[in-house]
């Protein structure tokens, strides 16, 4: 009896079941917009189970449902709707756009806001299309995309990290880069190398001090925000993007030498040519050294990922590989990354989760200069070879064989005609030939760094919740350095071999309460909390010479030891904040912030800093009034005022920067015996450097939200500096650390999209950034006035004076040139120009002296702009950004290097020049100032996406090819002369704008592609 029931029971069960799947039906459709175009990543989800897709880049999407359950639609921006399944088996969904986007959110510090409630200058990128952008960092990718930020590409090795500037530069001896943070865990700029673009979900930059005060001591300089892709509801999402393209080096044309050219000018000028040049033009070697050092190279990136899950848990894993061997030769750089984020619901209350990601980076650097390598001769071969070989002089060098590296003086004492009448010289440098100097060293760094977060967050009750967050990281850097035998003049004797390893522990804890609620008309969120924070470094370092050959690079194989050293640091952070946001009826906001920060870093009394910030708004197109208006869809007014601080020192020195408020004593040797030295003054009352900002601003909409933008004006005062002000003598300093001073930078920001046509076939939109900034040093206390330099022995003078910016160029400004004819050789070495100018008497005294030197120029740019244009033809997309900067000038010290103005066969003759007392070294004039404007093409992209029904039969949901481009076109001033006007070399903020050529910027173009199952 109980079998039979048994089978009667199963048997209805297989039956029910079978009735269930035949009841579900397939249903496909598309989503589109109010103009009929297609949504791609709509999500639909069936109500209430865990089954649910999203549309692909046609806004079509499949799924399988059951008569009676519904489907629900929805797309951030626009209204969601729900459609109950009758039997239908096509759904077309025309999704309407929300004009108020109340539910549209901005990540803005522990939480969000509504983005119609933000009362602070916050900007978003979402990453529609930024990883189509074929570059190595993520912050490649952001240049033209938020006004107010400009990211330069100051140097060209692969890999190297951009300058990232919020609102101008606001320190002096601070760190003047934003903050970083990742999903919740705040990381140093270097972490950004470590990061895969097809991990990001968006970018979030708090730009004014009210938006950033919630960072506290570390928002001085802007906030950037990160939020990596989790999990969504639905079937398991798989996507692979992957690209493989060339890079190419911009060259320099003014750097561009040739025999034949100099020996066509000398022809033309005198009429016959000297022995000099009739004996490089017999070597047969006419060469552009930038062809040898620039040699391009290949990158390529694959990234995969799946992302899924249900109603109470989601996931997202993505693994990534990238590889970029640069422009540079020896340049080489890969990255290998991972990332696992899960988020779970226990219950209706509990929630946890987190995310791990382990990353591996390798660097093999160019181990040189631009500047001292190109400035090579172009007659000079790069080995050896038959021809060249009959030219070395073998009385000086018996051993040089073909295959050998060439160098300058091999070539020295030949006789030219044959019978001794007549030796020639026509080196003018000992150096080692200039691929030598690179391809014999070898330099690397090995990063492994580790990130994670785990959180719990518990609901109290309605609307109040407590989280608690757990996060940090690991780095191990590993750096070596082999110097060879053949990398210098000097031989043997310079060989050499360097190791560094350093460890870094960063560990976070966050508890905070947070309270959003909506009340009738009021909504108010609100969180409080605490943190704590601790970094530790350890690490070592050696460094070995005595090296007779290349073929062991241990420390083992070095005969002398030269030094060994560890060193283990440590900083604490302690913290209290809290925020409430109000909104009455989505008409009147308002924001109300607190931080309170500790540290390590300063003295006992002054370790803690406050930081409030405030900002209202008033959404005037709420109002009764301007609710039926046709012309004005949005404008918000909006003002904020509050305080920020940095806490970043950046002497050079990392054990000052930590503990700057005791006394410090170092290592040296004194009369051949170890000892001590004092490394600082203490100063206990050192603190905070302050940010005092106001920032109005007005967020607009015009026709339906066809053009949308937004106005921002800024006054930001930093004071509190931290700089090295004069001190007597006797206390063994010329200067100690203080806090003095007074920069101020003020400006405004434009945004303005539009959506220029909207059809079924077509659509076109447009982006237009812009900012201004000026940059002013309004009080410097004793230092004012100071004049300094980079390189004492080539002293090239910057001042910093009140009523200037920080850094300003300093020195004569040029008359004329010196006429040829009183030239001693001006026709070598080959490229080479005098080191003279004729300066400008400006006193108008007679005599050239210190009263007739002037300012001439400053490094910070007036103008930044972009504009962004994107189009859609039927299934062909294309987009480009230029971008452009203009107003700043840099001092150009590779002029000097490239020109050789260090050779004396181009001097002035001393004996018939005149006005001799009015001639000055260019490197103390404007002539190597020079104008740092340029305008790029910086992205260009054109796609082709397969249409729906080649999708479905290969399984796929989306495939896209695309054809990518950066910096196809790049144009600078007349007048500069390097490879790159946005590369500035490290100095610090008092000599900022100093070049000795830079590194230089690449094109590049890549085939990439994105599919998605």
């Amino acid at each position: 009896m109980n079998l039979r029931i048994s089978f009667i029971l199963a048997a209805i069960l297989l039956f029910s079941f079978g009735v269930n799947a035949q009841d579900r039906v397939q249903v496909t459709g598309t989503v589109t917009d109010d103009a009929n175009l297609p949504i791609p990543g709509a999500t639909v989800i069936v109500l209430n189970t865990t089954r649910g897709t999203s549309t692909d880049f046609d806004g079509n999407f499949t799924i399988e449902v059951s008569p009676g359950e519904t489907l629900r639609f929805s797309y951030v921006g626009f209204v969601a709707q729900t459609v109950e399944i009758t039997g239908q088996q096509t759904i077309n969904v025309k999704l309407l756009e929300d004009l108020n986007k109340l539910e549209e959110v901005v990540v803005v510090g522990y939480g969000t806001r509504k983005k119609v409630h933000m009362t602070g200058a916050v900007s978003s990128v979402v990453n529609e299309e930024l990883d189509q952008i074929p570059v190595a960092r993520v912050d490649d990718a952001l240049v033209g995309q938020i006004a107010g930020v400009n990211i330069s590409a100051t140097e060209g090795e692969a890999g190297s990290a951009p300058t990232i500037r919020i609102r101008g530069v606001g320190s002096l001896n601070g760190d003047s880069a934003p903050l970083i943070v990742v999903d919740g865990l705040p990381v140093d700029s270097d972490f950004l190398g470590n990061l895969d673009m097809n991990e990001i979900e968006s970018f979030d930059v708090l730009k004014d001090a009210a938006s950033s005060s919630i960072y506290g001591s570390r928002g001085a300089n802007g906030v950037i925000l990160i939020t990596t892709k989790q999990g969504k509801e639905g079937k398991t999402r798989f996507s692979y993007n992957g690209f493989i393209g060339f890079k190419e080096a911009r060259q320099s044309d003014p750097y561009y030498f040739s025999v034949a050219e100099t020996a066509a000018a000398q022809q033309e000028a005198t009429g016959t040519l000297s022995d000099r040049t009739r004996y490089k033009r017999l070597i047969g070697v006419d060469r552009d050294w930038q062809d040898v050092i620039f040699d391009g190279g290949k990158i390529e990136s694959h990234s995969f990922s799946a992302r899924g899950g249900s109603e109470n848990t989601k996931f997202s894993l993505s693994m990534g590989y990238l590889h970029d061997e640069g422009v540079l030769l020896t340049d080489d750089y890969k990255r290998y990354n991972l990332r696992l984020k899960l988020d779970s619901k226990i219950g209706k209350n509990f929630r946890f989760g987190g995310n791990l990601a382990p990353s591996y980076t390798r660097r093999r650097r160019f181990d040189g200069s631009t500047h001292d390598i190109l400035r090579q001769t172009p007659w000079l071969p790069l080995y050896h070879d038959e021809n060249s070989i009959q030219y070395v002089d073998r009385n000086v060098y018996p051993d040089v064989q073909i295959g050998d590296y060439a160098v300058q003086r091999h070539f020295d004492n030949y006789d030219l005609y044959g019978d001794g009448s007549e030796l020639v010289d026509i080196s003018n440098t000992s150096n080692t030939n200039p691929a030598a100097k690179v391809l014999e060293r070898d330099r690397n760094d090995y990063k492994f760094k580790l990130a994670g977060i785990v959180y719990g967050e518990f609901q109290i009750t309605d609307g109040l919740t407590f989280r608690s967050n757990l996060s940090g990281d690991y780095q191990n850097t590993f750096q070596d350095r082999w110097q060879g035998v053949l990398s210098s003049r000097n031989g043997a004797s310079a060989a050499s071999y360097n190791v560094n390893n350093e460890n870094r522990f960063h560990i976070v804890s966050e508890n905070y309460f947070s309270y959003n609620k909506v009340i009738n008309k009021h909504d108010i969120s609100a969180f409080a909390g605490l943190s704590w924070e601790k970094w530790e470094w350890q690490g070592d370092g050696a460094a070995g010479t005595g090296y007779t050959s290349d073929l062991i690079k241990t420390l083992s194989a070095a005969t002398v030891l030269t030094s060994i050293g560890s060193f283990k640091l440590e900083e604490r952070f302690q913290s209290y904040f809290g925020r409430v946001n109000y909104a009455y009826d989505n008409k009147y906001l308002a924001s109300v912030s607190f931080r309170r920060d500790g540290s390590s870093i300063f003295g006992v009394d002054k370790k803690f800093g406050n930081f409030p910030a405030a900002s209202i708004g008033w959404r005037i197109s709420e109002e009764s009034f301007l609710q039926n208006s046709g012309f004005l869809s949005d404008l918000k007014l909006r003002v904020s005022y509050g305080f920020t601080g940095n806490k970043d020192i950046s002497t050079g020195n990392s054990i000052i920067d930590l503990y700057p408020s005791i006394p410090l004593l170092g290592t040296d040797v004194y009369n051949s015996q170890a000892a001590f030295i004092a490394l600082n003054i203490e100063n206990p009352n050192l603190q905070w450097e302050r940010l005092e900002e106001f920032n109005p601003g007005v967020d607009f909409g015009f026709f339906n939200g066809i053009i949308t933008g937004s106005f921002d004006y800024y006054e930001r005062v930093s004071d509190n500096l931290l700089l090295y002000n004069p001190v007597s003598t006797t206390t063994g300093f010329s200067s100690a650390l203080v806090n003095l001073g007074e920069v101020k930078n003020s400006g405004f920001e434009i945004e303005l999209r539009t959506r220029n046509i909207a059809t079924e076939k077509f659509r076109w939109s447009t982006t237009i950034l812009a900012s201004m900034n000026k940059n002013e040093l309004t009080d410097f206390a004793d230092a004012n006035g100071q004049i300094q330099n980079v390189d004492d022995k080539r002293a090239a003078e910057w001042i910093n004076l009140e009523g200037n910016p920080i850094s300003s160029f300093y020195g004569w400004v040029v008359d004329r040139d010196i006429p040829l004819e009183f030239i001693n050789d001006p026709y070598h070495p080959v490229g080479a120009e005098a080191q003279d100018v004729y300066v400008k008497d400006l006193n108008g005294d007679g005599l050239i002296d210190d009263d007739d030197k002037t300012i001439l120029g400053d490094p910070y740019p007036d103008l930044i702009w972009s504009i962004t244009n994107e189009f859609r033809i039927g299934l062909v997309d294309l987009s480009f950004l230029f971008q452009g900067s203009h107003g700043a000038q840099i001092r150009n010290m590779g002029d000097q290097y490239l020109f050789n103005h260090f050779n004396s066969a181009q001097d002035f003759n001393t004996d018939t020049t005149p006005d001799q007392g009015f001639i000055k070294e260019k490197i103390f004039t404007n002539d190597i100032i020079q104008d740092a404007s340029y305008v790029s093409l910086r992205n260009i992209n054109v796609g082709f996406s397969l249409p729906r029904d080649i999708n479905e039969k290969l399984g796929l949901s989306r495939f896209r090819v695309y054809l990518a481009g950066q910096n196809l076109l790049y144009w600078t001033a007349s007048d500069y002369t390097g490879f790159n006007p946005e590369s500035i070399n490290n100095t610090s903020p008092t000599t900022y704008g100093y070049q000795r050529a830079g590194s230089p910027v690449f094109s590049t173009i890549s085939l990439g592609t994105n599919i998605e199952f």
